[in-house]
């Protein structure tokens, strides 16, 4: 028994004495790998560096790794995560970001924003090619719509041109038909004056030319209504896929004007905005406009459209560009301008409240604002010339007055200039009638929503705002 625990005491001693012969070895290889990796860390070697640290850290990671080690292998770990980054080598990052799971003492915050910022990068770039694999896709759906409806065209053509060369075969068989009957039948007279017996022969023959000619007629007709129906066929199959393309391709170019689609020409170089106790007067026909007018007006309010939706967005007004819009075009006719003065009033009225986009959303949406607030959102009208650079020269003044002067008052009240009358321009006259209108026709939180005699009636009491006239026309159209 005795034996047996000085055996025991032994073993203990030995293994002890192991133990710190072990731990004083790996601290002296653990000391030597951290000055190499220091060397090579100061030599730009940052891959050997990588290589050595993370033996180091391999060495220590049951036993502890020294505060040092860990110090040493955050400042290598973070120019490789830098180099990662730089180059996007994401094969190495992979390698890395296992090493920092293995080794958390590692990951300062430092470290972890940069492998955020990686993850980040990596997750753009998938993005970036999944949507450039949907964009290519999808030109390759337009692509093969493109070339069916090509492919449809050139059938059509070929079956028409196909059913006019067996009309006109058709009919030219009938005419020598008939001639050859022509001459069969003067034949057949002529015999028949010969010799009075073959009167039956005669008469069966005529029979058997007249079932012929009917037999003819029948087939000619159901080849004709064949034709037909095939035809009506592939046009309404070639519409349908004519639509699809549209449809995948094309804006919607159409104007909301309700029952108003006439877009005959454009207002000349000498377009009237200002000047208004003539209305109409003095207006001349609208003058013939080119076929690049006409895309040019229609190019300006699909942009006007789009605007105004913007506008409505930021102040909160639905739809309350077109509103304004149709009832200034309307006004516009009543009141005897020419369609194409009509139609810029249009396209102006629709982002007459441009400016609303320079203003702070926190302001448009405010219930109680202070006099400096208000005068901020006063500027609104001067702010509204940098959204226009998409207008033609020709029609320029014609929004800047809209979106300048729609707040002038007839006796000279309103705001930015103090314009009165004959000085306000006829865009900013139409513009302010209608919008007082639909604000007193529309539910508001400051006040109780009017019938339209009521609305009229008031804007009629307020001869110092409002040009008489135009309020009158109002009257009449509503």
């Amino acid at each position: 028994m005795l034996k047996i625990k000085k055996i025991c005491s032994f073993i203990a001693v030995i293994f002890a004495v192991v133990c710190a012969f072990s731990q004083s070895g790996t601290a002296a290889l653990t000391k030597r790998y951290l000055e190499k990796a220091n060397v090579q860390f100061e030599a730009a070697q940052y891959d050997e560096a990588y290589k050595t640290i993370n033996a180091v850290l391999k060495l220590n990671e049951n036993t502890g790794i020294p505060a040092n080690a860990a110090l040493i292998a955050t400042q290598i770990y973070s120019k490789l995560l830098d180099e990662v980054k730089e180059k996007k080598d994401y094969s190495r990052f992979i390698g890395i970001t296992e090493n920092l799971e293995k080794y958390p003492v590692v990951a300062d915050s430092s470290i972890q924003q940069k492998v955020k910022a990686i993850y980040a990068m990596q997750e753009a770039e998938l993005l970036a090619k999944k949507e450039a694999a949907q964009k290519a896709e999808r030109e390759e759906q337009f692509k093969i719509y493109q070339s069916q409806l090509e492919q449809q065209q050139k059938s059509q053509t070929s079956f028409m041109d196909a059913m006019q060369k067996s009309q006109e075969s058709v009919m030219s068989s009938i005419v020598e038909l008939g001639e050859n009957m022509s001459e069969a039948s003067k034949s057949i007279a002529e015999a028949s004056r010969k010799s009075e017996k073959s009167n039956h022969m005669v008469l069966v023959a005529v029979l058997i030319i007249c079932v012929v000619l009917v037999l003819v007629f029948v087939v000619v007709i159901l080849a004709i209504r064949a034709a037909a129906k095939a035809n009506a066929l592939q046009s309404m199959q070639f519409t349908e896929t004519l639509k699809l393309v549209q449809g995948m391709t094309q804006q919607n170019s159409q104007l909301l004007l309700g029952n108003v689609t006439d877009l005959q020409g454009l207002a000349g170089p000498g377009l009237r905005s200002a000047g208004s106790s003539r209305w109409g007067v003095d207006a001349l026909p609208a003058p013939e406009m080119s076929e690049e007018d006409k895309e040019e007006l229609k190019v300006l309010a699909v942009k006007c459209e789009e605007l105004g939706a913007k506008i409505d967005g930021v102040s909160r007004r639905k739809n309350n560009s077109k509103n304004v819009s149709e009832l200034v075009y309307k006004l516009s006719i009543a009141l005897g301008l020419n369609q194409n003065t009509s139609m810029v009033y249009f396209c102006a009225a629709m982002v007459y409240d441009a400016g609303f986009l320079s203003v702070p959303e926190d302001l448009l949406v405010a219930s109680n604002l202070t006099d400096e607030q208000k005068d901020e959102i006063k500027k609104h009208v001067l702010n509204s010339g940098e959204y226009f650079d998409f207008v033609p020269k020709k029609y320029r003044q014609i929004f800047e007055d809209a979106s300048e002067s729609h707040h002038e008052n007839e006796d000279g009240s309103g705001y930015p200039k103090g314009l009165k009358g004959e000085d306000i321009p006829q865009i900013a006259k139409l513009i302010h009638v209608v919008e007082s209108y639909n604000s007193l026709i529309s539910r508001r939180n400051y006040r109780q929503i009017k019938d339209k005699e009521t609305a009229i009636a008031e804007l009629l009491s307020k001869t110092n705002l409002y040009d008489e006239t135009v309020v009158k026309a109002l009257d009449s159209i509503v």
